[in-house]
């Protein structure tokens, strides 16, 4: 760290959030075979232990209650990893924009 240098201010409160977004991600993404094996490192691991630490709370409740919750089948609100098709089925619009909406405009003059 060079001399001067500070710690910048962030709130609690956004760091806690931050954390338990990443934690609620790498829970989504136990059901994905791609991802599961380092998602299951990161809960096994130490930098949740530190997560946990953070946000206050007990390492081993937090594993079994994650645990529960990802046996139960439940899936996480706002955060479903649909495939296209399922997307499409379910009436979301494509991540891509189409080529035409991606056309040059002219803009009405009055």
């Amino acid at each position: 760290m060079r001399k001067g240098a500070t710690e910048p201010d962030i709130p609690l409160e956004a760091v806690q959030s931050l954390l338990t977004r990443v934690i609620w991600q790498a829970v989504a993404d136990l059901s994905v075979e791609t991802y599961r094996s380092e998602s299951e490192r990161f809960f096994a691991g130490d930098t949740f232990v530190e997560y946990c630490d953070i946000l206050g709370w007990n390492v081993r409740r937090a594993r079994d209650s994650l645990g529960r919750f990802v046996d139960s089948g439940s899936r996480i609100s706002g955060n479903h990893l649909l495939t296209a098709a399922e997307m499409s089925a379910r009436g979301f619009p494509p991540f891509l924009p189409s080529p035409s909406s991606l056309a040059p405009r002219r803009l009405a003059v009055a």
